[in-house]
């Protein structure tokens, strides 16, 4: 269930997804507190000032567990997101060294040099739209031209004098060190926010507008109620966006990958 509201998301606009959070968060709070309101709190109108110190400290811990479980999803998207960044950061950069390392060796290395091209343009159009999805998967068409560079590279190898013998393990490393970045990627992408978290949050969302039921009939209580949890909706939908850094607006740029190389002729 899950899986198919990421991907619903996955064409919405940020700020479309950030208002309907809102929207539909401070409509949720402000039901479940005129339902508790009526069906419940309504029987107890006389209540001592033990009683509504204790709703206050329990209304006040499950804000405070929801506050919780949101900074630590939060803190873990962003970091997620960091960490995205950096390996796709270094795969443009391998690339880049990479066709530089080739590019003097000519027609030694022109096979192994259009396979890199070809690397290149099927992950930023096949291979990006796939890691955006849940579940997500790598590009059968990047994994094929990437054994192509590897079989390139190694032809480009045997074709090099004994003068240059250091090459071969450089280029050998530098390839490595490309996949090595593409598997982070594919790590990244599938280093989501577990599927119980979402439950839980809404679990603790519930019951904290189901307290705010003891001051619904209070114009200024309903407010503070709809405004809160109108912010937490807003926290949800900001966490759905960065879960996943190959979707949406806010997500890495296939470009980092694209402009890696500079047109081979």
């Amino acid at each position: 269930m899950m899986t198919a509201i990421n991907n619903l998301g996955a064409g919405w606009s940020d700020f479309a997804l950030l208002a309907f959070a809102a929207i539909l968060f401070g409509a949720l709070g402000a039901l479940v507190a005129y339902l508790a309101s009526v069906f419940w709190f309504r029987r107890w109108t006389q209540r001592s000032a033990q009683e509504d110190k204790l709703a206050d400290t329990a209304h006040t811990s499950l804000l405070g567990f929801a506050a919780f479980v949101l900074a630590l999803a939060i803190t873990n998207v962003f970091s997620n997101f960091a960490r995205t960044e950096e390996a796709v950061r270094l795969e443009a950069l391998e690339i880049r060294r990479l066709d530089r390392e080739l590019e003097p060796l000519g027609a030694a290395a022109t096979d192994a040099r259009k396979a890199l091209v070809a690397y290149v343009a099927d992950v930023a159009k096949d291979e990006w739209p796939r890691l955006a999805l849940r579940p997500n998967s790598l590009s059968p068409r990047a994994e094929q031209d990437l054994d192509d560079v590897w079989r390139g590279v190694r032809a480009t190898q045997a074709a090099i004098g004994p003068d240059q013998s250091h090459l071969r393990d450089t280029l050998s490393l530098t390839l490595t060190q490309i996949e090595k970045a593409r598997a982070g990627r594919l790590a990244a992408a599938t280093n989501s926010i577990p599927d119980v978290f979402w439950p839980v949050i809404v679990a603790f969302v519930v019951a904290a507008s189901f307290m705010s039921g003891r001051n619904a009939h209070k114009t200024f209580g309903m407010q503070m109620n709809v405004l809160h949890m109108s912010a937490v909706g807003i926290v949800i939908a900001l966490i759905m966006i960065l879960d996943n850094p190959f979707r949406g607006e806010t997500s890495v740029p296939a470009e980092m990958i694209a402009t890696a190389l500079k047109p081979l002729g």
